[in-house]
């Protein structure tokens, strides 16, 4: 008869519902190995997840994005001007030649070089908009050029310096009028306070000046003549009209 069924490792989440509590699911026998296979079985669904989510390479530790950045960094920059899709084939080629002896990342998936394939065309997508973010490359339709990696000079870092010096200087001076308002507002709201005492008790307070009313303050008394003149006429004007 066949023989019998491969087991499946549990799920993320359930490996941690059974290392928390065992019988959660119904299907743990409560022995005292209980928990070390829960934890084994969670620790081996971590891995396996972490061998699909990369992408195949030469060498193990060459299945970062960073180092898969690097790898289309290379290609881009040996070309000059090329395309996403001629940087994904060569990639796609060179990890996927069986001659490189490259680990499989999922032995037991029968689809797994078909999951690599889409994996290394996602990874080089995401390079290169890396890439692009950092103005390493450029983007023309589909035609990548290739800019060059950044340096910054010693008159960069003075105009940076400047930069932020003139950036810290108005955020001084917006601190300075924000502080300004802010005892304004409080000034305002404890004038109303007293007001508001005063005109409660009863004492309402005597000699002020009525509103609304014009305040003037100038040297001048030609101009100040004038002025009081113009005013005048606005008020008759008003009156009138």
């Amino acid at each position: 008869g066949p023989g019998p069924a491969a087991s499946t490792p549990a799920s993320d989440g359930t490996a941690f519902l059974r290392l928390n509590n065992l019988d959660i699911n119904g299907d743990d026998a409560p022995s005292s190995q209980a928990p070390i296979s829960a934890l084994s079985d969670f620790t081996n669904s971590i891995k396996k997840k972490k061998r699909r989510a990369a992408a195949v390479g030469p060498d193990k530790g060459g299945r970062g994005l960073r180092q898969f950045s690097m790898k289309v960094c290379e290609k881009v920059e040996s070309k000059g001007r090329t395309t996403y899709n001629e940087v994904a084939d060569e990639l796609v080629a060179e990890f996927t030649d069986p001659n490189n002896n490259i680990e499989p990342p999922d032995p037991d998936n029968p689809n797994a070089q078909q999951y690599d394939e889409k994996n290394i065309r996602r990874r080089v997508y995401d390079a290169l908009n890396v890439l692009m973010a950092m103005d390493i490359i450029s983007k023309d339709k589909k035609e990548i050029q290739w800019k060059g990696l950044p340096r910054t000079s010693i008159n960069d870092i003075e105009e940076l310096q400047a930069d932020l010096a003139g950036v810290k200087g108005r955020i001084e001076k917006k601190s300075a009028y924000l502080q300004e308002l802010q005892d304004q507002y409080l000034g305002m709201q404890n004038l109303i306070n007293r007001n508001e005492q005063l005109y409660g008790s009863g004492n309402i307070p005597t000699g002020g000046v009525a509103l609304p009313f014009i305040l003037i303050q100038v040297n001048n008394f030609q101009i100040t003549y004038s002025l009081l003149s113009y005013l005048q006429f606005c008020f008759l004007c008003i009156i009138s009209g």
